[in-house]
């Protein structure tokens, strides 16, 4: 198992100029100055935060297309394991993984929740990559849709 935990993380909510720049991003997540993950809606925002129990330091503008900027107060921590029988039993929800929307695993622990999941290697379900962004996008990371037959799978 390969665990990994994000903290220094900053939320940027975009302007109708940034939000032209990216793949219809509302919101965009930094951790140590680099990309970690963005959202269309301020809906799959509020689920992600709620999802790894973060809190935002400032207030987001109510309006959509104004300029924030602010620090997210907690970690995001995934365990990526390589075999399903390693997987633990807890919250199942949707996860972006190498591309594919997969299953995670969210066990609260006493230092927070960690997500896990296999890593693109292993033998794991993968979701209708439509079906799962209209889900997040409308604040939702489960429960979990059917999962994909290999012979539907586009890759």
């Amino acid at each position: 198992m390969i665990t990994n935990s994000f903290d220094n993380l900053w939320l940027a909510s975009l302007t109708p100029e940034q939000h032209a720049r990216t793949c219809d991003y509302w919101y965009v997540m930094t951790h140590n100055h680099g990309p970690f993950t963005a959202f269309r809606t301020r809906a799959a925002l509020d689920a992600f935060l709620d999802l790894h129990d973060l809190r935002l330091e400032g207030t987001l503008p109510d309006k959509q297309g104004e300029h924030a900027s602010m620090r997210v107060t907690g970690a995001v921590r995934h365990a990526c394991h390589s075999h399903p029988e390693e997987m633990p039993t807890g919250r199942e929800v949707l996860h972006l993984s190498n591309g594919q929307y997969t299953r995670g695993v969210v066990v609260e622990m006493p230092d927070g929740p960690v997500l896990h999941y296999l890593n693109c290697n292993a033998t794991r379900p993968v979701y209708d990559h439509t079906t799962a962004r209209r889900m997040i996008d409308a604040g939702a990371f489960g429960p979990l849709p059917p999962a994909l037959s290999p012979e539907d799978r586009p890759y």
